[in-house]
């Protein structure tokens, strides 16, 4: 008698095992992949012509050693020109993006447990934290500002690079920093100047300081996300951490490129826990650190008094309020401002830093359209014409900005409602300002992973990655 033959547990009532199977192999090959890529990324920054990773000691180290050298050799970057490191690079970037789009599918389908999340962001960053700078030389004006003050005994706000030009520091750093006082909040430059301290302003130290620096903040930052989702969404907690962890753009920008932007962006994740538990003032102070760091966090603080306003019960409770949160800002400010503080021209290199342009994003299109027709038609002089459309465009894209403000602020009813309203105020001041450069999604992306997966995080965070082809990537020699 033949009895019917039973089916294995590889293909169960409805695959599932099998399925299974293939989502564990899918989910391996993307490791195997972006771990690959990374490497590869990594060997690419020593090529010594310094398109993807800046110039620095690292690359006088790597030449020095034989190995390294006859390896930069077979894989073809040691000679390699800078178009062919650019579209090198370009091709690394676009898979890069393509595997962190993958791992998103994969979450969203089999989310992974936090071990799992920090294991590969662990790896990743220590990859990212033996290579030079990447794609960008900001942290050599950072290491640059903290000598100023500890070597030189001068004030950064006051004193550019460009008087020391004789440093060991001054060949390495941008054209436009050499000439520029620092621009950001005096809380980054004591810090920058505590590095430089620890680094005997020894320049290989000094960038390891700042770029593990980054990647502790760095850290903080994907702690703090799965801590505010356990607490307020836990069904998307491991997705949104994902999201923020394994972004390539975040991770070639912190631990990559040592950007202040991570610190910003861990304090204000801070105050935002704080401030969802009705901790008004200690939230508020953390915020207030943020803004030291950079003063982008101006339009959290302003959105946060517009919740208060709506949310009061009376106007004297409100006023009462205002001038508590004033006095702890005023504190943190005269507090951190009091080692450098020279008047108002302290504050000047900000207000020269407000007049950068670039063509990165619409608002940039429509100042470079404004110019051109303006141009055209009135048959002015170019530089006369986009000096005009300077003006034009910076009064229109600020009252959009304003309108945007208040209608995103106004939506906020409750303390859950912080993520959503911190994440398009900021979306909306980046896509109204004409000067963007892609760490900038520092301030948009933590509070993009707090909300929920929509048409509108999709799309912003997919173009928002693929704005790391917006990169400093001029060789050495320029």
């Amino acid at each position: 008698m033949k009895t019917k033959a039973t089916k294995g547990p590889s293909v169960g009532a409805k695959g599932r095992p099998s399925g299974v199977l293939r989502s564990e192999l899918a989910y391996l090959g993307m490791l195997c992949l972006t771990l690959f890529l990374y490497m590869t990324l990594a060997l690419s920054s020593l090529a010594p012509n310094g398109v993807i990773g800046k110039m620095s000691t690292t690359h006088m180290a790597a030449q020095r050693n034989v190995f390294l050298r006859q390896l930069l050799e077979i894989c073809g970057f040691q000679n390699a020109s800078p178009l062919g490191l650019r579209i090198f690079l370009y091709v690394v970037l676009l898979l890069l993006v393509i595997c962190y789009f993958w791992a998103v599918h994969i979450f969203l389908r089999r989310p992974r447990g936090l071990p799992s999340i920090l294991s590969v962001w662990f790896v990743l960053n220590i990859i990212l934290l033996i290579v030079p700078p990447l794609l960008s030389r900001d942290v050599f004006s950072y290491m640059f500002y903290g000598k100023i003050a500890t070597a030189y005994g001068r004030n950064p706000y006051l004193v550019t690079p460009q008087r020391f030009s004789a440093d060991p520091l001054f060949p390495l750093t941008s054209l436009y920093w050499k000439n520029t006082p620092v621009v950001y909040g005096p809380l980054f430059t004591l810090l920058s100047m505590l590095l430089m301290r620890l680094s005997g302003n020894q320049i290989t130290l000094g960038v390891y300081l700042f770029k593990s620096t980054a990647a502790l903040f760095n850290l903080a930052c994907v702690l703090l996300i799965w801590y505010i989702l356990g607490k307020y969404s836990p069904r998307r907690r491991a997705f949104g951490t994902m999201l923020y962890a394994w972004n390539p753009l975040l991770l070639i920008h912190s631990t990559g490129g040592a950007h202040n932007d991570v610190i910003m962006a861990a304090l204000a994740l801070a105050a935002l826990a704080l401030l969802m538990q009705g901790r008004r003032r200690f939230g508020f102070f953390l915020l207030c650190l943020s803004f030291m760091i950079k003063y982008i966090t101006l339009i959290l603080m302003a959105a946060y008094l517009v919740y208060l306003f709506q949310k009061r019960e009376n106007i004297r409770g409100w006023l009462r309020d205002v001038c508590v949160l004033a006095l702890i800002f005023l504190a943190v400010f005269a507090a951190f401002y009091a080692p450098f503080w020279q008047g108002l021209r302290t504050l000047s290199p900000i207000l020269e830093n407000l007049k950068l342009r670039n063509y990165n994003l619409p608002a940039g299109w429509l100042l470079a359209a404004t110019g051109g027709l303006l141009g055209l038609v009135l048959r002015l002089n170019m530089r006369v014409a986009f000096s005009v459309a300077s003006v034009l465009c910076s009064l229109f894209l600020n009252a959009v900005f304003l309108v945007a403000f208040a209608h995103f602020s106004r939506r906020c009813r409750s303390e859950r409602d912080f993520p959503e309203c911190w994440f398009l105020v900021t979306l909306a001041f980046i896509l109204t300002r004409t000067y963007f450069l892609s760490w900038y999604l520092f301030w948009v992306f933590p509070f993009l992973c707090l909300r929920r997966w929509d048409g509108l995080s999709r799309f912003t965070l997919t173009a928002g990655t693929l704005t790391l082809y917006f990169a400093d990537l001029m060789p050495y020699s320029a």
